[in-house]
């Protein structure tokens, strides 16, 4: 239901992440502006459904937050294009009303939202056509070169799989919960403590990726734990990969 875990409440900085890659790269700026002024533009109280989308929006901001760790997934934003769409409408009719009068004004502002939302959605949407696990299929065969074959790997991989993959290596997401991710750590001890569970389940290595290396400066006593306990044996731009201690039995 809502994938491993969806529905839970998470810190401010993750619905800000999420705000600010909806309004960017999800919408464009142009048309979130837009709906936002759309948002505030009186309704008349003759028309029918005048409330809908402000009721759609609001249900939308609710499940956003209930389902928070869910919408790391950007799809499940997608029931906001028809809103911010409807809102922006609005704030073009609203606009278009006041100026009516001047034609030129008309089509001079018409080409100007047409040529910004089109620079706009090329200039964020552009980044979403790149390779998005190159760090994570290179570290999978960096793992499968260094590695012995039976070595299981802990990966702070955000749970995407590709790094077992490549290494054709079996292993871990960190964190890890009853066999799935388990998202970011709410603070260093409880990072070690899963670290040293799966250790003492024979983890051999430790791999982060450029978008856990975070982490490192996050959770400063989990980086002390590591460097106490593990050895950084390959570190790149693109991922570092720790030995971890044996566990003497």
């Amino acid at each position: 239901f809502f994938g491993a875990g969806g529905i839970r409440i998470e810190n401010l900085s993750w619905y800000w992440d999420i705000a600010r890659q909806t309004a960017t790269s999800s919408l464009t700026p142009i048309l979130s502006i837009m709906a936002v002024v759309g948002l505030f533009v009186p309704q008349s109280r003759d028309r029918r459904y005048r409330r809908l989308f402000h009721w759609w929006l609001a249900a939308m901001v609710l499940f956003v937050i209930i389902v928070g760790y869910g919408n790391r997934h950007r799809w499940y934003q997608l029931p906001l294009v028809p809103i911010t769409a409807a809102f922006a409408g609005t704030a073009c009719a609203f606009i278009g009303s006041k100026i009516a009068s001047s034609r030129v004004a008309a089509v001079t502002l018409s080409i100007l939202l047409a040529g910004s939302f089109t620079l706009l959605a090329y200039v964020f949407v552009q980044p979403l056509y790149e390779p998005s696990a190159a760090q994570l299929r290179d570290a999978g065969l960096e793992l499968n070169r260094i590695t012995a074959p039976d070595a299981l790997i802990v990966a702070a991989d955000t749970g995407d799989p590709t790094i077992f993959y490549y290494a054709e290596r079996k292993g871990w997401h960190f964190l890890e919960r009853d066999a799935t991710y388990a998202g970011n750590p709410s603070d260093s001890q409880q990072a070690i403590a899963d670290v040293e569970r799966l250790r003492r389940r024979g983890a051999t290595h430790l791999v982060f990726t450029a978008n856990t290396f975070w982490w490192l400066d996050y959770y400063p006593e989990f980086a002390q734990h590591l460097a106490e306990s593990a050895e950084l044996i390959e570190a790149t731009p693109e991922f570092r990969i720790y030995k971890l201690a044996t566990v003497t039995r």
